[in-house]
């Protein structure tokens, strides 16, 4: 059950990531608050079940904290990006 909570976790603290990124771009105030508030909370949440697995020998909470949080800037990119934002 860790592993699973740990992995959504990171993968919205990566989408959240990307609209940090985007919300800074667009100078969107309010929302980038928020959500640097939602990510504190989520980064704080996930290192603590990690760490805690990592410190009790559980290097599968490792892969499972690092590729969930890749697997969540694909997400962020392939389906929530806007490159509204970007000069081309």
């Amino acid at each position: 059950m860790d592993y699973f909570i740990v992995a959504i976790l990171q993968i919205v603290q990566s989408i959240l990531k990307v609209f940090d990124i985007k919300y800074s771009y667009e100078n969107k105030v309010v929302g980038l608050t928020v959500i640097t508030l939602v990510m504190s909370a989520l980064w704080l949440i996930a290192t603590t079940i990690g760490v805690s697995a990592v410190l009790s020998g559980d290097t599968t909470m490792m892969v499972v904290y690092i590729i969930s949080s890749g697997i969540g800037k694909v997400m962020a990119i392939k389906f929530f990006g806007n490159p509204r934002y970007r000069k081309r």
